[in-house]
């Protein structure tokens, strides 16, 4: 591989937003020359509205066991936390479909939709160009949170099948996948979502398949209920208070803004799912990524972010999630049997406060190349 990525070389294109000021204020800084007059957050609040995708930095990853290598670009697309609260769609949309046209440009196979783009798109991929192959990253994304609400069960000694299973957000391109992959194998599963007639509509497909299932659209009576929860909803900011949750309850936050309310005195068996860590390593070449994502390890992504990278790796340039309700337990099954070959795996658990104490599930991630990345 060449020793920098130029424009038009990449093999996948990575299009996402920052979840908080913190995060955007981190890029601005980067890209300002070094010699430049430093700019205070209000005035990067000011400006980054106006600023239009733009790649951010070139990406390189390793697949593990076997030595398969990728180059690509991620391109952010400035939108703001503030305008996700606005739900002004259209100049959203906008922003999204001009990042696309930068992935063109990059000469991206492939690329990956992070965060509210696949939900500004909602599987609509009109007048986004024919010379690059979309997916949402949610296959994958579902994955690693079904997995790792199996491998935190493992740990906490805790019987799927005799569970009461929520998930927030149910009728989410996300929520639906981890509802259909979970249904079968917990003892009763309650789906909470916005919109009542969708809602009805999930719970009454699982009845008829012989799975207990309830729909709820207030999540008072159903959280002090659950002893997993699964939280996946569209929202622009933490808004779920988790204070009436039994305390041995296990709680995946799958969302990007998160969904749960950091508050003191929360329950103790939460962690951040929908992310993975690939054992081959990946790396930004400016140590842009790692200054925005501060995970408590090296090499974890999200899964919308993990699927293109999954898919350049394995030289799989097809929409491999895409549309609303589409993914499949087998595409599950799919995705997860492809990521295991390529060395993509569960990240260790983990949450705001950081690590979870003790070892790690699955022990793979303990398995990583000696070598790391070259910086």
């Amino acid at each position: 591989m060449s020793s920098s990525i130029g424009v038009g070389e990449a093999d996948f294109a990575l299009l996402g937003h920052q979840e908080n000021w913190g995060q955007i204020a981190a890029i601005v800084r980067a890209l300002r020359p070094s010699d430049a007059e430093p700019m205070s957050l209000d005035e990067i609040r000011s400006i980054v509205p106006w600023i239009p995708p733009r790649t951010v930095s070139r990406i390189r990853v390793r697949g593990f066991p076997e030595p398969a290598d990728a180059q690509g670009v991620y391109i952010d697309t400035f939108i703001t936390p503030d305008e996700l609260r606005s739900a002004a769609v259209h100049p959203l949309l906008g922003k999204v479909r001009a990042a696309a046209q930068v992935a063109e440009r990059e000469g991206a196979r492939i690329a990956s939709l992070g965060g509210f783009t696949s939900i500004l798109l909602e599987g609509s991929l009109d007048g986004m160009g024919d010379r690059v192959v979309f997916t949402t990253g949610n296959s994958l994304t579902a994955a690693l949170i079904v997995k790792g609400i199996e491998a935190g069960a493992l740990r906490l000694n805790l019987a799927l099948s005799d569970a009461t299973c929520l998930v927030i957000g149910g009728t989410g391109d996300v929520g639906s996948a981890c509802a259909r992959w979970l249904g079968p194998r917990v003892g009763r599963l309650i789906l909470a979502a916005r919109h009542p007639g969708r809602l009805a509509a999930a719970a009454r497909a699982f009845r008829r398949q012989g799975i207990d299932a309830v729909e709820v659209t207030a999540l008072e009576a159903a959280l002090p209920a659950a002893d997993v929860i699964i939280s996946a909803a569209s929202i622009a900011a933490p808004m779920i208070d988790l204070g009436t949750t039994r305390p041995h309850a296990l709680i995946c936050d799958a969302g990007y803004p998160k969904n749960l309310q950091a508050n003191s005195g929360l329950p103790r068996h939460i962690f951040w799912g929908g992310i993975g860590l690939a054992l081959g390593t990946f790396w930004s070449e400016d140590g842009m990524l790692e200054r925005f994502y501060r995970f408590p390890v090296p090499s974890l992504g999200h899964g919308c972010m993990l699927e293109g990278l999954l898919l350049a790796v394995a030289r799989r340039y097809e929409p491999f999630s895409i549309g609303r309700g589409n993914i499949t337990p087998d595409r599950i099954e799919e995705i997860w049997r492809l990521a295991e070959l390529h060395g993509f795996v569960l990240a260790p658990f983990f949450n705001h406060e950081g690590l979870w104490p003790g070892p790690h599930i699955p022990a793979a991630n303990d398995v990583r190349p000696s070598a790391g990345a070259p910086r």
